[in-house]
């Protein structure tokens, strides 16, 4: 009998209650299609699923059970081959099932679990330590560092997992819920995840410990009926797995929901309700096993109004049974811990009920408990909407859950300048928010730019300001995303470059050029970082996303903030030059954009010729990759010329002398700009019977300040700088302003 499958499982897990109500339309029990092209049945009503949890006619051994398995219909391609193959307590049925749960679930009683409290709550203080160590204003995945490692460390402790093998030990179960890895994937992880298994329980067989797994591998050695090795293994797998991933979810999706629900939180703070609410409603409208599969009919079996027929496999919709409406009312979908009724099967129901409950109810409470006790502001660090799923239907979780704990910051410190020749001064303003399309940075690193200066003291060539946080050169951690970004995410290393949007109706902007560019170097109206919004001399800073780049991790802030604009500007403008193997390379001046054009010259393979009238920095230049080093366009001239000369941070009148060294058919690329000067040619030049050209500064997309930053990862540029901290700024702009810094000034945040 051919049945139409009107839902196909989302492998991703992209949306699951709203697949959950789909699956509902169609019924209380309905087909699905699952990874593979395997049909099957989703159970979503709650009086049919308790009815089929405790009915003896459905089987849970896939081996024995699953028709198109055990015909030869569905092979180990299956990608849920896994969930097939397992040989343990939950996979098992009838007598097996009683024989292989029994010698586990002595270990989850409630005076056992009882006993594990003190441990679990030290666990969980320790963890919190770590938190409270964090900086204010520090953004961490409270999934990664508190809600996966107290279950795991305590499930790890009670089976005798050594602290190095966990991480690779829970790797296998959290592999078996992603249902989207392929078909080979799949079968790998299973193969390893078995192998992994069998060696952790010879181990504990030469040298048993004071743990469940000594103390299985006793009985086993006892009474060999009582369960083989690969059942050993099994119990292990799912014991590992299902004390972990689950709590984990709970965790995490209890933090979550009273996030979002502030006033649910206060209801606990003042007494109004308990932790147990909290978790019983968690576990209700946000179940941390969303789709477990399998169950088999041992016998065609009518139900829920259909006859699902011997064999075929059934799934236990927990995440919609919890917001099942005949239940739960039209606001099933709303969590509300005051809610009267939280009936829910998250843990399963009869004799399936999961044994670790006890324990895992426990761990839920001491964890949200502990963590609001001791983070009171804690706040998340993005927008809910912004929180990725799981990435599977068989789990309901988060991916990641970027918090602030000690709660989003309010206020920063920040350089300020108020008006054109007004000093800069560190002062307190408030942090900013981002906006659609931007993201805040905690910038850890800003360069010192001869622009800023510039800017200040009024020479820049823009419009008059008003008070403004300055700078351009910021480097720092994405730890909060406006609406609508999804190419950064908390945690992202990123450099932020200055140009922050255009006014989309110029000449230029008609162009539709790269942003971070030409369209917004050449704007009629450019929204610019430092000068029209605030810049990124600041502990935080708000940008486009579109206009920062990630850093490679070899990459300190450091390095990278002088390369946001001095290495951008001369990589690009060395790209624009467009230099041949066999030409040669001028750079002219020898600052804070000259000394990164030598090298990047030098790593080019460039015959690389420096041009300064410093004496003091002939001998730097060498070293930076300059094979040879004049003081003027004569001498370039009589040391051979150059078929591209970069002007970098010197002024035109040295850029007009340095035509005498350019060969003919060169290029003089103007890299900066100068303020106060102009470049003229005069008609009885040579220049103009030498067919040489002159390129003004330009840049391109984000593309060459990735390729610059991929240099400095390789080694082949390394930025020279001076480090001053936020409190030595004013400092700083002063030695840059009399030139006594060598390079480039890096302020520290």
């Amino acid at each position: 009998m051919e049945h139409r499958c009107p839902v196909a499982l989302d492998p991703t897990g992209s949306d699951i209650h709203a697949e959950g109500s789909r699956i509902r339309a169609h019924g209380p029990v309905a087909r699905v299609e699952l990874p593979g092209g395997v049909a099957a049945w989703s159970v979503t009503d709650y009086a049919v699923a308790r009815e089929i949890l405790s009915d003896h006619r459905f089987s849970k051994d896939g081996r024995r059970h699953f028709g198109a398995y055990v015909d030869g219909e569905v092979g180990e391609d299956f990608p849920l081959i896994g969930w097939v193959l397992m040989e343990n307590m939950t996979t098992a049925y009838g007598a097996d099932h009683t024989r292989l749960r029994k010698p586990c679930a002595q270990a989850f009683t409630p005076r056992r679990v009882e006993a594990l409290r003190p441990a679990v709550e030290a666990a969980a203080a320790e963890l919190l330590d770590e938190l409270a160590a964090v900086p204010a204003g520090e953004v961490v995945d409270l999934k990664s560092r508190f809600a996966h490692p107290l279950p795991a460390r305590t499930i790890c402790d009670l089976f005798g997992v050594p602290a190095d093998a966990r991480a690779d030990m829970l790797r296998g179960g959290e592999v078996n819920v992603d249902t989207s890895i392929t078909p080979e994937e799949a079968a790998a992880n299973v193969e390893r995840w078995h192998r992994q298994m069998l060696e952790f329980v010879e181990t504990k067989r030469r040298e048993p410990g004071d743990d469940l797994t000594s103390d299985l591998a006793a009985a086993q050695r006892e009474d060999p009926s009582l369960l083989s090795d690969d059942e050993l293994v099994g119990t292990l797998h799912i014991m590992l797995a299902t004390g972990t991933e689950p709590v984990k979810n709970l965790i995490a999706n209890a933090v979550l929901a009273l996030l979002t629900h502030p006033e649910q939180l206060e209801l606990v703070r003042g007494g109004e309700a308990t932790w147990q609410d909290v978790i019983q409603e968690t576990l209700r409208v946000e179940a941390p096993v969303a789709h477990l599969p399998f169950r088999f009919p041992v016998e065609d079996v009518e139900i829920g109004g259909v006859t699902i027929p011997k064999g075929e496999p059934v799934l236990v919709n927990y995440a919609a049974i919890g917001r099942d409406p005949a239940l739960h009312g039209e606001d099933a979908d709303r969590f509300d811990i005051t809610r009267p009724d939280k009936e829910h099967l998250s843990f399963g129901h009869a004799v399936y009920r999961c044994i670790g409950r006890p324990l895992a109810l426990m761990e839920a409470e001491i964890a949200l408990s502990a963590l609001f006790e001791r983070f009171p502001n804690l706040s998340l660090a993005v927008p809910p909407e912004e929180i990725g799923p799981q990435g599977t239907f068989i789990m309901n979780g988060v991916a990641e859950l970027p918090v602030f704990p000690h709660g989003r910051p309010t206020t920063m410190k920040a350089a300020v300048v108020d008006a054109p020749g007004a000093p800069w001064e560190l002062r307190d303003v408030p942090v900013p928010e981002p906006g659609p399309g931007q993201v805040l940075v905690r910038i850890r690193a800003s360069g010192l730019c001869h622009n800023d200066l510039w800017l200040t003291d009024g020479h820049f060539p823009f419009p008059e300001f008003g008070t403004v946080v300055v700078g351009h050169e910021g480097a720092g951690d994405v730890v909060a995303v406006g609406p609508g970004v999804t190419n950064r995410r908390p945690g992202d290393r990123v450099g932020a470059t200055w140009v922050q949007g255009t006014c989309g109706r110029c000449d230029h902007c008609r162009l539709n050029l790269p942003l971070t560019g030409r369209s917004g170097m050449n704007c009629a109206a450019p929204v610019m970082s430092g000068l029209t919004v605030p810049g990124h001399h600041a502990e935080y800073a708000v940008v486009l996303a579109d206009s920062t780049v990630l850093l490679p991790d070899r990459v300190t802030y450091e390095q990278a903030a002088p390369m946001l604009c001095a290495g951008y500007t001369s990589w690009s403008a060395l790209r624009a030059a467009d230099p041949q193997p066999h030409e040669r390379v001028a750079v002219l001046g020898i600052g804070g954009l000259g000394h990164l054009a030598l090298q990047f010259s030098r790593a080019c393979g460039f015959d690389t010729v420096a041009i300064t009238g410093s004496a003091d920095k002939h001998g730097p230049a060498r070293e930076l990759g300059a094979s040879t080093v004049v003081s003027d366009g004569r001498e370039l001239a009589a040391a051979g010329g150059a078929d591209v000369v970069l002007v970098t941070g010197t002024s035109y009148e040295a850029a007009t002398d340095a035509l005498q060294g350019l060969r003919p058919g060169g290029r003089l690329v103007l890299a900066t700009i100068d303020p106060e000067g102009s470049f003229t040619i005069a008609p009885t030049s040579p220049f103009w019977a030498r067919r040489q050209q002159v390129i003004g500064a330009t840049h391109s997309g984000l593309e060459h300040l990735a390729e610059a930053l991929r240099m400095v990862a390789d080694g082949a540029v390394d930025p020279v700088i001076e480090v001053f901290p936020k409190e030595r700024i004013a400092e700083a702009v002063s030695l840059v302003a009399k030139g006594d810094v060598r390079f480039r000034a890096v302020v520290t945040y």
